[in-house]
């Protein structure tokens, strides 16, 4: 087996990893086959020369396992300012070292990118990623992927009106709610970020995706914040960020979920999902006392350069 960079004639089979190995990220991220087959062709310009570098890209990277001249395996890479990440598309239960043999060339990128450190998400079942994570990483949060399907929404109940529109000048509350309910959560609690969509509350830079942000309570004494995300022609939204204050009574709790939930459903959602920390705290089991359960579970590691 050996490893080299992607190189241009590199994507189909990329792409046929991420149809075979990839149903994990496809099930529990905000991505789509459309957000690989644009980093793919972005890697494939870049390998060929033809991708001038511009400064507002966030840059990209990926290497690939040959064995008997066939692809076995590819990590993506970016660095970026926000967040730097790998994601791995391995075949499960790898035994040859896969994972540490592409790791190896991606660290030096990082490095010559001033990237010091960076993230990769390992799902809880991957004990084989698990263990090399482990050697060079640690974990930041165990999360655990809330799933519900939206198609029949119960009827709408009469609740007080309390939520309404996330403004600019609600910012500062919102940071303070989440600091004060979530002060060791990093990176917070929302899906995690895959090719085109980084971590950002307030900001998206994929601008394929419909956004809407809502905030329960007075302007000074903010009871919650619900955000959903969707792509159109997608089958999934989902729901982030989903923070509550201590003082947010079952109602508005449900008054918020249910302008999210009816939203994510009239922009064209069936299921909804997002992500919490494990074990549940109180944001995470009004999710399940809604009728949300639990999807899939996995621990985001840092490892460093």
């Amino acid at each position: 087996m050996s490893v080299r960079e992607f190189e241009a004639g590199d994507g189909p089979a990329a792409r046929r990893l991420w149809d075979d190995l990839g149903g994990w990220y496809r099930n529990t991220s905000p991505t789509s086959d459309i957000d690989v087959d644009r980093a793919v062709a972005r890697l494939r310009r870049h390998a060929a020369g033809s991708l001038r570098p511009r400064r507002s890209t966030p840059t990209e990277g990926a290497w690939v396992a040959v064995s008997n001249e066939a692809p076995v395996g590819w990590l993506y890479a970016r660095a970026d300012a926000e967040q730097s990440y790998v994601i791995p598309l391995i075949p499960p239960g790898d035994t040859t070292g896969l994972f540490d043999a592409l790791l190896s060339p991606a660290k030096e990128w990082f490095l010559r990118r001033g990237a010091h450190q960076f993230f990769v998400d390992v799902p809880a079942e991957r004990r084989d990623l698990r263990t090399a994570a482990e050697r060079d990483g640690r974990v930041l949060w165990h999360r655990a992927v809330l799933d519900r399907d939206v198609r029949a929404l119960a009827p709408e109940a009469t609740l007080p009106t309390t939520v309404r529109d996330f403004r600019r000048s609600d910012l500062a509350a919102v940071q303070s709610l989440f600091t004060r309910r979530h002060p060791e959560a990093t990176p917070p609690p929302i899906p995690v970020a895959f090719l085109e969509l980084r971590a950002g509350w307030f900001r998206d830079p994929a601008w394929e995706l419909q956004r809407g942000i809502w905030v329960a309570g007075p302007r000074q004494d903010v009871l919650g914040v619900a955000g959903g995300n969707h792509r159109p022609r997608s089958p999934i939204g989902f729901l982030g960020p989903w923070v509550l204050s201590e003082r947010a009574s079952p109602p508005v709790v449900r008054e918020l979920l249910d302008v999210v939930l009816e939203w994510l459903r009239g922009v064209g959602g069936q299921r909804v999902r997002t992500t919490v920390p494990t074990p549940p705290n109180d944001d995470a089991q009004a999710l399940q006392a809604a009728g949300f359960s639990i999807l899939a579970e996995s621990d985001l590691y840092e490892l460093r350069t």
